[in-house]
């Protein structure tokens, strides 16, 4: 850090000095009957001042600048940890309930209801007992990616369980079952694909229940999908079941 602050108060009084030398030098010249000498001089002065400042404005540039992850690093830090799952950086349990205190008040200023998923991942257990513990963590990883895409812009996806997945997002009151309904129907199929790792495929399943409401009433609509994933797995895998669906 010295060295850093000696280049930057110093860049501009050795290029003036140096100037001034040169400037001198110049005169001399003149005097000697040498006129290009002098501009010479004076140009050397002028060059000299200009990159003393260019280093300075570098210097200042540098001291200022904010990579990519100090941006990261400030914006994960702002999230208390209690709130996250540490395996996949999605909200835990606690998350989930909090995020349903503090933001639901402004969707239903907006007018909207929400949708939430609910999924369970079959034979976690299994894998990680046949296949290991990594390979059962990657598996969940993965799959906390695929549960992440339904909750658009507004939403949240939450891991609260070791098997067990959240997806919450807003929508417009008049299209809310219909689209808990294809999204409840896409999810049951996307957590089905198989999973490509280095060691092979893994193939997986389970099942989604979904539910939608009043942002207002979050923990009743998460246990009106609970009690619609019930019964969709008891239809088995891939299978989904909504809430007030016909």
């Amino acid at each position: 850090m010295k060295t850093k602050e000696l280049a930057k108060g110093f860049s501009v009084p050795l290029a003036v000095s140096a100037g001034i030398i040169a400037s001198v030098a110049g005169l001399a010249g003149a005097l000697a009957g040498i006129i290009p000498g002098f501009l010479a001089g004076i140009a050397a002065g002028v060059i000299l001042g200009f990159f003393g400042r260019a280093i300075l404005a570098i210097e200042f540039r540098k001291s200022t600048a904010t990579t990519p992850s100090q941006v990261i690093i400030e914006a994960a830090s702002a999230i208390p940890l209690d709130r996250i799952d540490q395996l996949t950086g999605l909200a835990n349990a606690n998350g989930l309930a909090a995020w349903f205190a503090e933001r639901s008040g402004r969707i239903a200023e907006d007018h909207k209801s929400i949708f939430v998923l609910l999924a369970d991942l079959d034979k976690v257990d299994e894998i990680e007992r046949i296949r290991g513990k990594e390979t059962a963590e990657a598996v969940i990883k993965e799959v906390a990616k695929r549960v992440a895409g339904f909750v658009g812009t507004e939403g949240i996806a939450a891991r609260t369980g070791n098997d067990e997945f959240v997806a919450v997002a807003a929508v417009v009151p008049a299209n809310a079952l219909q689209i808990a309904e294809e999204s409840a129907g896409k999810l049951a199929e996307t957590i089905c694909r198989p999973v490509d790792l280095g060691g092979g495929t893994i193939w997986i399943g389970g099942a989604v229940g979904a539910a939608v409401g009043s942002p207002l009433e979050g923990e009743a609509v998460l246990s009106r999908a609970k009690a619609a994933l019930d019964k969709a797995r008891q239809l088995g895998l891939g299978r989904f079941w909504v809430d007030g669906a016909a």
